[in-house]
Order: C-alpha cells, then structure tokens, then sequence
C-alpha cells in the first residue's frame, strides 16, 4: 500500500472592492449582439478578446459586466464553473459586479426575511473572503429600494404591463431583472448559454442593452445540466461528511468504454475540473486500474487517464471524496456561521 500525505491550499482572504453608486443608465446604443448567433466564451484566452471588444457606457473606462446570484438557496459546488469564469472575465480586465438578488427573493411566496439575510451574507463572505472573487458584491436592497430606483420601476411597469399586471411579484420581479442592469450602467451580463436577457416589450427592436456573455451551463452530480436537477443533485458548502460521501457515492461516471447518455457528462469528471483542480496545489492522488497511485498536477492528465481505462470510476469518486473533503472543510472552517441541514 502506497502512503501519502494530502494537504489543500491555503484559501486566503481577499477583499472586495466597496460597492459604487449606481451611475446614470446609458443611452441607447445599439450594442446588444444578436442572441441568436451567440457562442459561449469557455477559456481565459477567450475573455481576454472578448473584453476589449465589449463597447462601454463610460468612454476610456474598462465595460462593466454582472453576475447575479439568488439567496433563496445555499452555495454549491456546481457555480464553481461560473464563478472561474467571473475570474476569467476579472482577469481579463473588465469592471466585474455581483448582484445578490435579496429584494428579489422576498417577492417569492412563502419568502423567509430571515433565511435570505442568513443566505445573503454567507454569499458575501464566500465570494469574496473565501473563493477570492475580486468583483464588487452588492445586494439588491442596497439599490432597489431608493426612490429613484421605485420611480424608474414604476414607469417600466405602467408602459409594459397593464395596472394589475404590475402587481403581481413575478411580474414585478422579471421587471426589475430588466431594470436592474440599466441602473447600474452594465455593459455586459453573464448568462447561462440557454437563457435569454429579459429586455421589455417595446426595446424589442432597438437592439439597446447590456451584451449577453453566455457561459456554459453548470452541470449536477447526475452529469445533467443543473436546471433539470433537484436540491439533492447538488454539493452544498454546508454538507456533512456523510452527506458528500453519499452523494459522490451516486454521481453519474460510466466507464471510459461506456458511451454517456445523451445530454449528459461524467459527473465525476466534471467535479474534478472545476471543483478540485482549479482550487488546489498539490498534485492529486487517483488508485490505478494496474496498481500503485498516479498523481495528477493537471485536469487534462486526469480525463486522459481515465478515457485510457486507466482510472476505474470507483477509484476516482474515492480520490474526489478526498478532495472535496478536505475542500468543504476549510470552507467550513472559514464560514462566519454554518446553517445546520435542518435549516436548509
């Protein structure tokens, strides 16, 4: 038996720059691409064009790109891929904001105040403090709820909807998901490859509005894209030990001589892409099919490996439950508070 010793890097805070005023929204400008020819931006080589070819409301300034991100729910291991790509696109030069989406999340029926603050704040902190995003972190109530804000939101409310419409809180809310951008004078927002850019009805043919960046789609612990996933499909920061051993125990990881179900990826594999590798410096130890440990500096080397036969899926959930292990612990260990599942 080959011993090893195993030890995950050092997370080290950072600090995120203080959230700026909302500035003037730009005026129409006809820079919205086509959302019909759009491709998704998948390495950093990618965004470091894609940067200074996206037009700019504040002329000689770098474009202003968004995130947003709901508190309805806790952190998971599936926005690893988005937020390596915030990273990119920060890199890459552009001025990167992270909209936490608290006011929107109050409109949802049943809304807990409390939870969502709790959820809101562990955002804030893991973001920035934890996963090092170097992006402005704002919540939504520090805008949302000015009166220049209401005012903007209640004349898009009466030209696109009639009064009872404008009522209704998903009315409301797909509303200031259009608003939202256009208050903060966002250049660009960050999307899944399959969502489109809300915009309101009578902006439909004048091409204004922030560019779409399309990402690809995140993917669950059953290799499926997350939006077909249920909670239980997922990694959250807060799990047990148990509870990331059972659910890495089922993640989806055919063989290298199985083909993947139509619409899917190897879980596994994708865990180890953007959930182990990009996050560690030490090389990672995987059992091999002919014995003895390899010991993978690079994601490429590993996925080799394992399409050559020479990683059974067995062995690599046992090498990504060590990672993660390690992982989720120091994440917990660096969280202001940890909710209980109960509380989930």
């Amino acid at each position: 038996m080959i011993h090893y010793s195993m030890s995950s890097r050092t997370l080290t805070p950072s600090t995120a720059p203080a959230a700026a005023p909302p500035r003037p929204a730009p005026s129409g400008t006809g820079m919205r691409p086509d959302l019909t020819t759009e491709l998704p931006v998948t390495s950093p080589a990618a965004y470091a064009a894609l940067v200074p070819a996206l037009p700019s409301s504040t002329p000689g300034a770098p474009p202003h790109t968004l995130w947003s991100i709901s508190p309805l729910a806790a952190a998971h291991l599936s926005l690893d891929k988005v937020l390596l790509h915030q990273k990119w696109l920060i890199q890459a030069g552009a001025a990167h904001t992270v909209l936490i989406t608290d006011v929107h999340a109050a409109l949802c029926p049943d809304a807990d105040p409390f939870r969502i603050e709790q959820q809101a704040r562990c955002y804030e902190h893991y973001l920035s403090q934890i996963c090092g995003l170097a992006a402005t972190i704002v919540r939504g109530s520090a805008f949302q709820r000015s009166p220049t804000y209401q005012l903007q939101l209640a004349r898009l409310l009466d030209r696109d909807t009639d009064t009872n419409a404008g009522n209704n809180p998903r009315t409301k809310a797909a509303a200031m998901q259009i608003l939202d951008p256009c208050f903060l004078s966002i250049d660009a927002v960050m999307l899944d490859q399959e969502t489109l850019l809300p915009r309101p009805a009578h902006r439909h043919q004048t091409g204004d509005g922030p560019a779409p960046i399309y990402t690809p789609p995140l993917y669950s612990t059953t290799g499926r894209p997350l939006r077909e996933s249920t909670p239980d499909a997922r990694i959250f920061i807060h799990d047990s030990q148990h509870e990331l051993a059972r659910k890495i125990k089922q993640m989806y990881a055919p063989p290298a001589d199985h083909t993947l179900a139509q619409g899917s990826v190897n879980a596994v594999l994708e865990y180890f892409r953007w959930s182990v590798f990009p996050w560690v410096t030490d090389a990672v130890p995987v059992h091999l099919t002919d014995g003895g440990y390899g010991f993978f500096t690079s994601y490429d080397d590993l996925e080799t490996a394992y399409a050559a036969g020479q990683i059974h899926p067995s062995d690599a959930k046992t090498a990504l439950l060590l990672m993660l292990t390690a992982r989720l612990q120091t994440i917990q260990a660096h969280l202001p508070d940890t909710p209980s599942d109960a509380d989930r």
